[in-house]
């Protein structure tokens, strides 16, 4: 997975040509739906005359175009329409969901509304499902808004124009134009929009696939192609490989999968992986066109890790990154077999700068073993947050973009996370850094998962929170073997003992299952209010409000 830009050209026309050149070859798999490569062709080409009949309206307030698209989870119209929009130079604005979200969530019709007037996008595409939901979208827009409901190939259906759709390709949009934008939520619960210029996909598409051309790439897809999987797949196409793509992720559905369709890379969030070790049916799974089990979001419990390396061997990858800053950190699969290298993030990409620095403070990089935030300079960085001048400014500085995250370099040059800068909890006069709330609950050996968060009281006070999975065998991850409140009396009296009375969570939740976005991040309002969720086994302490947007430490990249 190769950052650096190979050259510039243009994503789309390298995706065209390889689907021209394997015409009868099935490119991907949604549902019961197969595309060929001589289909997804004329679908990309199909939307593309759909979104140039539109003239590609630009609002007055707007420099250049913009297309909302709008589909189901992963499906294969959000590709064609992207590469569409791509082709004619237009940026492309996702608004299904913001990264992280709720569970299954759809942005309403007000926020997406507000996100395509602050993108000045003229056009709105969506699937046949979405066609209802985009009238409401549009009555809401400031400005006019063109609708295309998707159709042909990538939807299911046949090109309505003649056949074949052979000859030239116009000449794409300038690289340096065009954008795709993704909505990231803050801690302020406002939605950011991180614009991330075309001519960076498309250098960080085509790199990898360079690295993939050997490989006969299949890849299977459970997180949104709207996030960090979209320039994975993209460059599978790019490499002639196939995608399977599955609208959200379960564990039993992703071991049929990769025996079943022969997947050789698949790329999940921790808590996928998690799930998948838990699972029965790993053992007797077919692991053996699986080549790279790519996997991020959060940092991995080095046990869990262990156990990991034990059932996939040499395929585990782990890539820190965030929104903002495209992939910063690799830790590779020869790294997972030394013990000590576990609990780090791994070593910078190849072209991407990483410091660690002052909390605040200038560019200049503290010695190794200090922790501070973490900055990186990059050629896949956003240019800026859109409609928010501010935030970009408090963000990208002298050539740097400050992650929020603080972290610090090993003897070795790996770097080591620790928390965000703006999830330490300061109560009763000490300031906590939930990632050693975390560190000591995992230490217990009776936890599998452990999330550490700021909950607020009704006088605005700060106390430490915790959300909390049983390990196998303590005989109290049912409900019914031993007794739940008694484990989580336990493992709160261990915190205070292991750290200060301080440290340990005044309100703890054990659960069934950490709940989670379509993302894999864990659902934070769900997880701030526990009382009667039906995931939740016991819980201790006294109900306290959370934050509007509560920021955990364990999972928040």
């Amino acid at each position: 997975m190769n950052p650096n830009p190979p050259a510039r050209e243009h994503y789309v026309s390298r995706v065209l040509d390889v689907l021209a050149a394997r015409p009868d070859t099935v490119a991907v798999r949604w549902r019961d739906l197969e595309l060929t490569g001589r289909r997804l062709r004329d679908a990309v080409l199909h939307a593309r005359d759909a979104l140039a009949a539109t003239g590609l309206p630009v609002p007055p307030e707007a420099a250049s175009p913009a297309v909302g698209l709008l589909t189901e989870a992963n499906h294969p119209a959000l590709l064609a329409h992207r590469y569409a929009a791509h082709l004619l130079g237009a940026t492309v604005v996702h608004l299904r969901s913001v990264n992280p979200g709720p569970d299954g969530a759809l942005l309403d019709a007000d926020a997406q509304a507000a996100i395509l007037a602050e993108n000045g996008a003229g056009v709105l595409v969506v699937d046949p499902s979405h066609a209802r939901h985009a009238d409401a979208v549009r009555a809401r827009t400031p400005h006019p808004l063109t609708v295309v409901v998707a159709d042909g190939p990538a939807a299911g259906g046949e090109v309505r124009a003649p056949e074949p759709r052979s000859g030239p390709v116009p000449t794409p949009g300038a690289l340096d134009r065009a954008a795709v934008v993704t909505y990231t939520s803050g801690s302020t619960g406002r939605p950011k929009g991180v614009r991330q210029p075309l001519a960076a996909w498309s250098a960080l598409v085509l790199g990898d696939a360079a690295q993939l051309a050997a490989e006969e790439p299949v890849m299977l897809v459970v997180t949104p192609l709207s996030h960090a999987a979209g320039p994975m797949a993209d460059a599978v196409l790019c490499a002639g490989g196939t995608l399977v793509l599955h609208e959200r992720f379960e564990a039993a559905a992703v071991l049929d999968a990769v025996a079943a369709h022969r997947v050789t890379r698949t790329y999940l969030a921790v808590p996928h992986l998690y799930a998948l070790l838990d699972h029965p049916g790993l053992a007797a799974c077919d692991l053996g066109s699986l080549r790279a089990l790519i996997y991020s979001g959060s940092p991995a419990s080095p046990g869990r890790l262990e156990r990991a390396r034990e059932a996939f061997g040499p395929r585990l990858v782990q890539c820190y990154g965030t929104t903002e800053a495209g992939r910063v950190t690799v830790l590779e699969p020869v790294d997972h077999w030394e013990r000590e290298l576990l609990p780090s993030a791994g070593r910078p990409f190849p072209g991407v700068d990483v410091r660690v620095c002052a909390p605040g403070g200038g560019t200049r990089p503290l010695p190794d073993g200090a922790t501070g935030e973490v900055l990186v300079r990059s050629p896949q960085m956003m240019s800026h947050y859109v409609g928010d001048p501010e935030a970009s400014r408090r963000v990208l500085r002298d050539g740097w973009l400050r992650t929020g995250d603080l972290g610090h370099w090993d003897a070795y040059g790996y770097l080591h996370l620790v928390d965000r800068l703006d999830g330490v909890i300061k109560t009763a006069g000490v300031k906590v850094h939930p990632g050693e709330v975390s560190r000591a609950l995992l230490a217990t050996g009776a936890v599998a998962e452990a999330l550490v968060h700021r909950v607020v009281d009704g006088d605005a006070g700060e106390h430490v929170g915790a959300a909390v999975t049983a390990a196998a065998g303590t005989g109290d991850g049912d409900g019914r073997a031993g007794d739940p409140r008694e484990l989580l009396g336990r493992l709160t009296a261990a915190v205070a003992q292991s750290l200060s009375p301080a440290h340990a969570p005044s309100r703890i939740a054990l659960w069934s299952r950490i709940p989670l976005t379509d993302n894999g991040k864990p659902d934070l309002r769900r997880i701030g209010a526990p009382a009667g969720d039906p995931d939740v086994i016991a819980s201790a302490g006294p109900v306290t409000r959370t934050p509007r947007t509560p920021r955990p430490t364990q999972n928040t990249r």
